[in-house]
Parts: C-alpha cells; sequence; structure tokens
C-alpha cells in the first residue's frame, strides 16, 4: 500500500508546480505514447509513438510490483472486448513528483491509482464518477464490503472507483521461526504493546562489538508509520470528518509516543537508522523479508507479497491482531478504505479510464492480482471463493472480518500525507530524547492546524 500516504498533493504544491511551469523550471510529464496490446510500461523521457488518444488508456500508479498483473490483464479475450481493442499504456513506481508535474501542465494520465485519494479530489484534481457508476453493469455496491464503498464518497461526491486492492489494513505479523529460536511460545502471540516490547526484546541481537543483527519489531514501519493507526491503537480520533476538528494534543498520544518510542530506544536510534541504510533492509516490510525484522505490523497483503518475493521467510510468517495497550486488550482494531482507479479531470480519454476501473471488479481480474501479486479487493463474492491458506498468515485477515470490535476508514483527512510527515519527524524527536513526548503532540496539533488553514480548510 505504498501505500497511498507519501502521495498527496497541497494547495501549496500545486502552485508552486504551477508557478515552475510558467518559468519553464519544470518538465511536464512525458506524453502517453503508444504500446502494444497486452499492455506497455513506459519510462519517463520515452518518445511517443503516433496514437489515437481515444484508443490509449493512460494509467499511472505508485505500486512497484503490479505491472505483471496488468501485462497478464491486458492479454485476456475479455480485457480486449471490454475496452473495444484499446490499448492501456501503464506506468508503475511513478512518484508523485511526476503526477504532480503532469496535473501541474495540463497532460496526467487518464487514470490513477495509490495517490493521495482525498486530497487529490479536494485540490479539483480528479472528477467525480458517482454518474459513471450508478450506470455501470459491472460495479455493484451491495456486493462490496460497505466500509470499502463508503470510503469512495467526498461529501457526495465518489471521487473513484474502488479496485485492485481494498481490504484489512492491520495485523501483527511474526515471524515464527525467529521467535522459537528465542524461546518464545508461539502458540499464543502478543496482543498488548507490553507483550510485544517483551517479544521485541528476546528477539533483538546483536553482535559482540554491539552491532545489530536482528531486532523484533519497528513500531513505525509499513501500516505502523500512520496516525490513523497509533489513534486507532489507543483509543481516540484524531480527526473528526464532521467537525474537521483535531486531537493530536491528547494524554493517550503522548503516552503512545513514549512507549513506541522504547522500541527503538532499545535497539539504540543510530544504530536502528544505520540499519535502515543497508541495501534491503529499508522500510515497508523490506526487513522483514531480509529476516533482520522479526516483527511487523502490515495488512493482508503482506502474507501473498512475501510468499511471492521471499517464500523462505513467509513460510514462517503468522498473523494476529495489531496490539493495543493493556487497558484496551479487549480491543480488536481494524481499518480498511479505498484503492481506487481515479480519472483526472485532463484526462484525454475519461470513458476508457472508466472502464479500466470496471474491469477490476470482474473475476478475471480479481484472480490474475491475487495470484500474481497476493491482493484482494473487496467483492464479497469472490472473497468467498479465496481458499484462507493460500498464503502463510493469510487465514487470520480472513477469519477478522467477523472479529473486529472497533473499525476505522483509514486516510480520511485531506491533509493526511502533511500529518503523517510531521508525525514521523516528530516522534524521532521524542525517542532520540530531544522533546518530550507531551511536547511533540502539541507540536503536531499545531502544524496540522496551521496547515489545515494554509489550505483554506477552516474557512
Amino acid at each position: 500500500m505504498n501505500r497511498e500516504a507519501k502521495n498527496g498533493l497541497s494547495r501549496r504544491q500545486f502552485l508552486q508546480a504551477s508557478s515552475a511551469l510558467a518559468l519553464g523550471g519544470l518538465l511536464a510529464a512525458c506524453q502517453p505514447s503508444g504500446a502494444p496490446a497486452g499492455g506497455q510500461q513506459t519510462g519517463e523521457g520515452e518518445a511517443a509513438a503516433p496514437q489515437s488518444e481515444t484508443n490509449v488508456i493512460t494509467y499511472w500508479y505508485a505500486w512497484g510490483n503490479l505491472p505483471p498483473a496488468l501485462d497478464a490483464i491486458v492479454a485476456t479475450e475479455e480485457w480486449q472486448e471490454h475496452v473495444g481493442g484499446a490499448v492501456l499504456d501503464h506506468k508503475g513506481s511513478t512518484s508523485q513528483d511526476a503526477l504532480l508535474t503532469a496535473i501541474a501542465g495540463g497532460t496526467p494520465p487518464d487514470a490513477g491509482s495509490n495517490y493521495g485519494y482525498v486530497n487529490l479530489f479536494t485540490r479539483g484534481a480528479t472528477i467525480d464518477v458517482k454518474d459513471m457508476v450508478e450506470n455501470s453493469t459491472l460495479i455493484n455496491s451491495e456486493d462490496m464490503l460497505e466500509a470499502v464503498w463508503n470510503s469512495a464518497f467526498w461529501q457526495g461526491s465518489m471521487i473513484g472507483i474502488p479496485g485492485i486492492e481494498c481490504f484489512l489494513w492491520w495485523g501483527l505479523n511474526v515471524n515464527t521461526h525467529a521467535a522459537e529460536e528465542a524461546g518464545l511460545d508461539t502458540t499464543t502471540l502478543p496482543k498488548t504493546w507490553d507483550e510485544v516490547y517483551a517479544w521485541h526484546q528476546a528477539m533483538t541481537k546483536k553482535d559482540s562489538a554491539g552491532n545489530l543483527l536482528q531486532f523484533g519489531l519497528d513500531p513505525y514501519d509499513a501500516m505502523a508509520n500512520e496516525p490513523d493507526f497509533v489513534a486507532a491503537s489507543y483509543g481516540f480520533t484524531w480527526w473528526n470528518e464532521e467537525t474537521g476538528e483535531f486531537n493530536l494534543d491528547n494524554e493517550r498520544m503522548a503516552e503512545a509516543l513514549n512507549t513506541l518510542g522504547e522500541f527503538i530506544r532499545y535497539v539504540g536510534p543510530d544504530q536502528f537508522a544505520g540499519m535502515r541504510q543497508v541495501e534491503g533492509q529499508g522500510t515497508w516490510g523490506a526487513a522483514y523479508n531480509a529476516g533482520v525484522q522479526t516483527m511487523i505490523i502490515e495488512g493482508y497483503w503482506h502474507p501473498g507479497e512475501t510468499q511471492i518475493q521471499k517464500p523462505e521467510i513467509a513460510q514462517y510468517n503468522r498473523a494476529t491482531w495489531a496490539p493495543v495497550p493493556a487497558d484496551r486488550k479487549d480491543a480488536n482494531i481494524m481499518a480498511t478504505g479505498l484503492h481506487a482507479v481515479v480519472i483526472f479531470k485532463d484526462a484525454k480519454n475519461p470513458e476508457g479510464a472508466f472502464k479500466l476501473g470496471e474491469f477490476f471488479q470482474t473475476p478475471t481480474a480479481l484472480d490474475i492480482i491475487f495470484e500474481q501479486v497476493g491482493w484482494i479487493h473487496a467483492i464479497k463474492s469472490w472473497i468467498a471463493t479465496i481458499d484462507k491458506n493460500t498464503y502463510p498468515g493469510l487465514d487470520f485477515y480472513m477469519d477478522a472480518q467477523n472479529q473486529v470490535t472497533e473499525w476505522t476508514i483509514g486516510r480520511r483527512c485531506p491533509i493526511y500525507q502533511f500529518v503523517t510527515t510531521q508525525y514521523t519527524e516528530l516522534r524521532e524527536q521524542v525517542y532520540r530524547d530531544l522533546m518530550t513526548p507531551s511536547e511533540a503532540a502539541a507540536e503536531l496539533q499545531k502544524r496540522a492546524l496551521a496547515e489545515w488553514e494554509a489550505q483554506g480548510f477552516s474557512s
């Protein structure tokens, strides 16, 4: 899920990019180029091949592991029939900066995924697809998980076509081989932060010189990186969608910053930072796949992705509920929310973009993406056909649907990406003892309010 949180676009960024373009300081992203039937990824700077605009669907997305599945999808007869022979010109691992430049220059792709959906829509970069969806014979709201369907709406408008992967976001995944080597009993996995911390200590190893060899949990990696998670874990709402009010400066946030900071302090902040700089040990699951990190807070996609990428690690993967404080030990927290195909305001082929979003609802697309990437889209009739033992650890997420006690629909705040960035900066100040947890919580609230006002949402 890059999961979407790093790619939001602020009003200030739009203005800065537009100004730079006017001065000739930025180049618009390359024009859509033609591709053979079956799809093609195009690199930035490639020469554009002549092609009828209405016969090409351009699609950019931030994921790096989706391209093979898309190539398999567009090779099917069902896809060709659905789009009338149109070419899907798709480009993965496309950054926020590249997308921003294209939007500011008036040359965005037709469709996009894995960006800041609410932010893009509230900035006027993408269109309301509600009427198109209502006229579709393939998109069935009754057959989609309700929370995912609801996450596609913003103040009555529909910001995108749900698809590709939309299921359950949070679980503690554990390398049981590493746990058993550390003498831990894996018949019962930890549930509270205190229990997880004890496992973290047991599975952290250093050599005789004090160099870090292995550690338990980075409490800020992957899905734990975001404010939605820390707030849900500690039982408070950090932003009220109805009123627009922020609640980041509170005792529970300060408690969370201190408790989660202890995981980094135990390893050593500098040693931890050095570990992350080693190739193959970066954030978002890389260190888990390398066998260096032995626990990770991740979504349902983790079991499948790990099996596909590192089966030797995946065979030991087990999942359970994401951790909560001891006084909330009975809370089973879970989040879900939108991944979608959004259609850009300046799209040359909006109809083709919508057909792409429609096709992601079909069993053909769902099967290919699940098999090749490990992802699940929230189509209830199709989910019922999944073997929960396909990937090690997937069974927890499949069973968890009916055991959740507290749901979060994630990434709803229009300045979510900004708040996440500030949260990342301030929590490091805490675990390096440069700022108290209470000071960091107060500063995070202050920065969020200032940005909210700067983007014009307070008026």
